[in-house]
């Protein structure tokens, strides 16, 4: 009894040593890149929350392939996102035609959840520059600088923490079955994503292009129950991580523009949801880490010096709420409706 009771302590710390790394590995990745991307004038921060976000919570395999693995498929999407408006910068309806053709193929391959899960950043970014590229006057050759930058960044912090706070040894990754993806759920997510991007490409509403996150996020899912589970839990983790940032930044409010004021209070911040992410298991893990990015891209893209952004927050929050709640009724509207007399006949 005494030495399997020692040997059950020894496991328990080592298991809280191994919460303790994961929560300090992504603090100290998120916080570091997100300060370089604030306080070195880059003109889009954005991804200096996004990928080091993605990355730390999403990401299994550290190593400089895997890395590459994770991040290139993302920064050839944005280029050739690029390559595709400039060159039909004066045809619109082109652009969302070969956008089309481009979402089209991702999901065809997307036949097992880690696939999909892939798709999700490269399909966000080509949105978000035909998007910019179609309502800013931003140099679209130079963003894709910053998104290497950000990506290479985002790789040297992860390596450097992954060697400070080692990865306990886990067993070998769930293998899934590849289901082949049907007409119908090509459909869907054509619909889905194709009338977000158009809608966006019509109405100037730059605010609105990050809500196509959840809106990918539920258009690539398998089924109708996946569907509405993940549009529920987006509009949980969405909104309340919207409100979680204007509850920091009102915190922050006077002194953000003190740099050590502002690491620590974000330092702070995020630890206190990696900590909870590293606690939780399955589910609830995905949960804490879909929250940890809604709540940092706001801040991230709004909070300066000078400006709370506090407004932009509430909109932010506003427009994510419209959104999910038009994909829960659309949910609802196209709910398939039992026969009757298949009714009469159970009764």
């Amino acid at each position: 009894m005494p030495i399997e009771h020692s040997r059950l302590m020894k496991q328990s710390r080592l298991m809280e040593q191994s919460r303790l790394n994961e929560a300090l590995r992504v603090t100290l990745t998120v916080t570091l890149c997100m300060l370089i991307g604030k306080f070195f004038d880059f003109s889009s921060p954005v991804y200096f929350a996004l990928y080091p976000t993605i990355i730390m919570t999403k990401g299994k395999d550290y190593s400089w392939y895997g890395l590459a693995k994770t991040l290139l498929p993302t920064l050839m999407a944005a280029s050739c996102a690029v390559v595709v408006s400039e060159i039909f910068a004066d045809h619109p309806f082109i652009i969302w035609t070969i956008s089309l053709i481009f979402f089209d193929q991702l999901r065809r391959r997307a036949t097992t959840p880690a696939k999909q899960g892939a798709m999700l950043m490269p399909t966000f970014n080509w949105i978000l520059i035909i998007v910019f590229s179609q309502h800013t006057t931003m140099n679209m050759p130079e963003r894709i600088h910053e998104i290497f930058l950000a990506m290479l960044i985002t790789a040297i912090m992860a390596k450097i923490m992954v060697a400070l706070f080692p990865i306990a040894r886990k067993g070998p990754p769930p293998v899934f079955t590849p289901h082949p993806v049907s007409y119908q759920n090509r459909l869907v997510s054509l619909s889905l994503i194709g009338s977000g991007l158009a809608f966006l490409m019509m109405v100037d509403m730059i605010s609105a292009t990050f809500c196509m996150v959840p809106v990918v996020a539920a258009a690539i899912q398998q089924n109708r129950d996946s569907f509405a589970l993940v549009v529920k839990r987006r509009l949980l983790t969405q909104v309340g991580g919207c409100a979680i940032a204007v509850i920091f930044t009102l915190l922050m409010a006077g002194h953000q523009h003190v740099i050590g004021f502002y690491a620590l209070g974000l330092g702070g911040l995020i630890y206190l949801l990696a900590y909870s992410m590293a606690n939780a298991e399955g589910t609830e893990k995905d949960i804490h880490a879909d929250a940890l990015l809604a709540t940092l891209l706001p801040i991230q893209l709004y909070m300066s010096s000078t400006d709370l952004g506090l407004e932009n927050t509430f909109l932010r929050a506003w427009e994510l709420t419209v959104t999910l709640i038009i994909l829960l009724i659309c949910h609802q509207l196209t709910q398939p409706h039992k026969d009757k007399n298949t009714i009469r006949g159970n009764a």
